[in-house]
């Protein structure tokens, strides 16, 4: 299930922990995070540890004090997000029936459109349903606040054209070739069928007779082979072949093989057939690049507008960097 944030990442703080209220763990703006809010992230942290089989980090270990930033910086993602959209407006505005009809599509297509299956999920992370309604209008914030900051991207037919120019080896297939085979345990078995299969007939018996099950349900299909990839029997057979030629029996440490190969030319991609997927492709880099620049400028402003109550519960000194993660792709 999709319940999660993770827009920003904050690394610095300002301000002084001494300002804080008692009772409060951290200040995003002028957004508290009470100490309450933050164990309860932590016990839901823990939760989700033990509902995947894995036992919780002890409270003393570095595991665990890692566990308890990483709760804390959900929770300031969350605030931060929440603090753009507002800042954003209309465009970023997610209504109570758009949070509703997202979390009926999760559960309908990650719990089998059972609420059993959801409300057991919920209690195995030790979230309500009110907390699950806040995950998904964060998640659905942070696409509104993608699709608003990227809104003005453009990739156009003519830089598809040129992309697909500048990157012409990512549309050819070199010449190669394909091979078959059946498989049996001794060369009595391959010798009866070598007699009597052909081009015709060689898929049809290689589905009732091979032993190889991994190709035997697709006529013996290989796909496309390379040297090196194969035994050196094998190898040397199947490359000595001429198209749509069948082996004698050949014997591998697996057993007897009837090998074929037909050989496959050359290829190339027209523009025609490559033009979607090159413009959607691109367009969703562009817009994460755009993203990415927009989020770090943000970032500069939030790392000086946020106050935690102690060193501990600031990011680990490694990541005292901004770091940008991506945004979920439209």
């Amino acid at each position: 299930m999709a319940l999660g944030v993770g827009a920003f990442g904050i690394a610095g703080c300002g301000g002084d922990s001494a300002d804080l209220p008692e009772g409060t763990a951290a200040r995003v703006g002028d957004t508290p995070i009470t100490q309450a809010a933050l164990d309860r992230q932590i016990e839901q942290s823990v939760a989700a540890f033990e509902s995947q089989g894995q036992a919780a980090p002890a409270e003393d270990s570095e595991q665990y004090q890692q566990l308890v930033q990483q709760s804390m910086q959900t929770l300031v993602q969350q605030k931060i997000i929440t603090a753009e959209a507002a800042e954003c407006g209309e465009p970023c505005k997610v209504t109570k029936d758009e949070i509703t009809e997202e979390l009926q599509s999760i559960i309908a297509t990650e719990f089998n459109d059972s609420q059993k299956e959801f409300n057991e999920f919920l209690d195995e992370r030790k979230l309500s349903r009110a907390d699950a309604r806040v995950i998904v209008e964060n998640s659905l914030l942070q696409q509104k606040l993608f699709d608003n900051v990227t809104r003005g991207v453009r990739f156009t037919e003519e830089d598809a054209k040129a992309y697909y120019e500048e990157n012409s080896e990512q549309f050819s297939t070199p010449a190669g070739r394909k091979a078959s085979h059946i498989l049996v345990a001794t060369k009595a078995e391959a010798d009866a069928i070598r007699a009597r299969v052909n081009e015709g007939n060689f898929a049809a018996i290689a589905r009732e007779e091979s032993t190889d099950t991994g190709s035997a349900t697709q006529g013996g299909d290989l796909g496309i082979i390379q040297k090196g990839q194969l035994v050196p029997e094998f190898e040397k057979v199947a490359f000595a072949l001429k198209d749509g030629e069948i082996s004698a029996p050949v014997e591998t440490q697996f057993g007897w093989h009837i090998i074929t190969v037909g050989l496959v030319p050359a290829s190339t991609t027209p523009f025609a057939e490559a033009k979607d997927g090159i413009m959607q492709s691109q367009l969703q880099q562009k817009r994460q690049e755009t993203y990415s620049e927009w989020a770090e400028t943000a970032l500069a402003d939030w790392e000086e507008r946020t106050v935690y109550a102690s060193d501990d519960l600031k990011p680990p000194a490694e990541t005292e960097t901004a770091a940008v993660e991506d945004a979920p792709a439209p």
